[in-house]
């Protein structure tokens, strides 16, 4: 009894481990695709770490934070990009936590999730769940070309849902394609409509379904003609988009320029295709630099020269080896040209050099994707594709595989150099950020109710001044943290009489306020009347002159006035051009804000009022004083 009681258990116990086996040996295609899309995600997650908030990111914050949900707000055209859902994601992130960047983490990581599994599901539905389907999707999940944009926000919200998508359209209309279902045909339209409204790229997406179809799934061009429903109902999206985005273009706060001369796009082509997507095609750039709020690709000479080497021998052996294998790669210059290249020349190359464009790799965190999605078109056999190959491999094959391995291990390796150099990158541009956010988010809390903050620009490491204007002063990306109650006060100009006005600086500190100009004489003793034996220009409706240690050149000054005498008004004459100030009584500091040039400051009282003594006066521009008392005492650590 006892053997034949045990017996079944240790039966039992051996199968279970071998039905384990068979399991994970059926799904080990997906099992692996699985793991690295973990692996990936624990990759990036570390990266997003070290990573924060930069440029466009505060925008899309500041001005959420500030509207309110509506067609106006959603339908804003942002330097002629069309982005309601990412405008959606910014409004409830905005309240969900300001400026929290943990939280950012997480938005990205799931965006990042819903995209890897919608390349898993395409390449699944082109080429059947092989293991050849690994190769493509560790290109899309491990290039340094789609790391880099992932680890901006703004990028992230406008990319990623355009990639998830882009493959989940392209999932679907091959179903089409081979069903014939008209469901499906209803369903890819849907994911077109998803992805114009993640961004404007998505309006190329109709033409890559449209250049597959042709290049890969009929033996005639005009064969394509069959599928005339699917092209009718992408059509009309397309047609509705576009009159949606050209109706709204007018309203961009950047229109849509010049794109320079050829020498100018061929330079920003150039750069894009030789500077970042190709080294970045095999584990690319190896090396960034760190630009003013971004990276920039900086690769080896010879590392990027090999990268184009490398890149030839895989376009001409495709083509000879594979039938259709030259069509996927002019599928992918296509994408590049039309979907990166032209927007870039439209928005930003009038103003910017067409090899630093060409250098930051966000304007192709898109075509990583499309990448992956041509690398296996022009290997391997679609499902149920028969006689792709001109020739087999025969002997050749052993080799070629382990050559094909070598490269793949090389392509990782340098994959993890270039992230690990992409952290030393983004750290330098993020850490002064960090502080930057969280001193002046302390400095707001623990300032007095009332106080008067000269608002100006933040850092460049925060916003770039000459791309935002107005949106990159301090009252727009910090002001929004300060409490309602504590009414503090904001202005450009000073005009009035300020007890201790303050201002930021350079680490987010409140500190009072300097003029960084010059100063006026020693003023003269006054011999009679009632400021007698006092140092100071005795001012009344005769004008005075106040002479000044420097000549100023003709500027947007700051005139402070240093008094003390009865209420009423004084004339500020600078530059040939007079300016009334009111004087509260007392002993005050007053600013006037002028515009001109001089050596010297005349003063009167208008109207014959009890004369004032005047005891300095400064002409300068506002600045903080280092010497003076901050808010906080030290800087928050980033």
């Amino acid at each position: 009894m006892a053997i034949s009681a045990t017996t079944p258990r240790a039966e039992g116990s051996t199968s279970q481990p071998r039905e384990l086996v068979e399991w994970l040996r059926a799904r080990a295609v997906t099992v692996a695709a699985v793991t690295l899309i973990v692996i990936q995600l624990w990759l990036k997650a570390a990266l997003l770490g070290g990573a924060y908030f930069r440029q466009d990111d505060y925008q899309f914050m500041d001005r959420a934070l500030a509207s309110g949900f509506g067609w106006g707000y959603v339908m804003w055209v942002d330097a002629g990009h069309l982005l309601p859902l990412g405008e959606s994601v910014a409004w409830v992130q905005a309240r969900a936590g300001l400026y929290n960047w943990p939280l950012t983490v997480v938005v990205i990581l799931l965006l990042l999730t819903g995209a890897s599994f919608a390349m898993l599901r395409m390449l699944r539905t082109l080429f059947g769940n092989r293991p050849a389907i690994l190769i493509p999707l560790a290109i899309f999940l491990f290039s340094p070309l789609s790391i880099e944009g992932a680890s901006w926000w703004a990028v992230a919200i406008e990319i990623l849902p355009l990639e998830a998508a882009m493959f989940m359209a392209v999932d679907s209309h091959v179903r089409y394609l081979r069903g014939g279902r008209l469901r499906d045909i209803v369903i890819t339209a849907t994911w077109l409509v998803v992805g114009m409204l993640a961004m404007d790229k998505g309006a190329v997406v109709p033409v890559l379904l449209l250049a597959l179809t042709v290049a890969f799934f009929v033996d005639k061009p005009l064969e394509a003609r069959r599928y005339w429903r699917a092209w009718m109902l992408y059509a009309a999206v397309l047609a509705f988009y576009a009159a949606l985005f050209f109706a709204r273009l007018p309203s961009s706060s950047v229109q849509p320029a010049s794109s320079g001369s050829a020498g100018d796009v061929f330079n920003l082509s150039g750069s894009m295709l030789g500077n970042s997507l190709l080294p970045g095609a095999f584990g690319g750039p190896w090396r960034w630099t760190s630009g003013p709020g971004f990276e920039l690709a900086a690769p080896p000479a010879v590392l990027q020269q090999l990268s184009w080497a490398l890149a030839m021998i895989a376009v001409i052996v495709t083509s000879f080896w594979r039938a259709r294998a030259w069509r996927a790669w002019v599928i992918l210059l296509g994408w590049v040209a039309f979907a990166d290249v032209l927007p870039v020349a439209l928005g930003r190359l009038g103003n910017f050099p067409g090899g630093f464009l060409g250098a930051q790799t966000r304007y192709l965190t898109d075509a990583t994707g499309v990448l992956a999605l041509c690398v296996g078109l022009a290997f391997f056999p679609l499902k149920g594709e028969r006689d792709v190959y001109r020739f087999q491999l025969g002997p050749l094959r052993q080799r070629l595989t382990i050559a094909v391995a070598v490269l793949a291990a090389l392509m990782g390796i340098g994959s993890l150099w270039s992230l690990e150099s992409l952290q030393s990158a983004i750290n330098a541009n993020t850490t002064a950020a960090r502080s930057y956010i969280a001193t002046t988010q302390v400095a707001l809390e623990d300032a007095a109710p009332g106080m008067v903050i000269v608002d100006t620009q933040v850092p460049s490491f925060i916003m770039n001044a000459s791309l935002f204007g107005n949106q990159s002063l301090t009252s727009q990306v910090v002001g929004v943290m300060a409490a309602p109650s504590q009414h503090l006060a904001w202005t450009r100009t000073l005009n009035g009489a300020y007890a201790n006005p303050m201002i930021f600086d350079s680490h987010g500190q409140l500190r009072p306020l300097a003029l960084a100009g010059t100063y006026s004489w020693t003023a003269p003793r006054v011999r009679s009347g009632s400021y007698a034996g006092r140092s100071c220009w005795k001012v009344t409706s005769t004008a005075v002159t106040v002479p000044l240690l420097a000549q100023m050149f003709r500027f947007a000054w700051t005139v402070r006035v240093t008094y003390t005498g009865p209420a009423g008004a004084l004339a500020v004459g600078f530059g040939g051009r007079w300016n009334t100030i009111s004087l509260p009584a007392g002993t005050h500091a007053v600013y006037l804000s002028v515009i001109g040039s001089g050596n010297s400051v005349r003063l009167r009282l208008p109207g014959g009022a009890n004369p004032v003594c005047v005891t300095s006066v400064q002409v300068g521009a506002p600045q903080p004083n280092e010497a003076g008392q901050a808010i906080p005492a030290v800087p928050i650590p980033g």
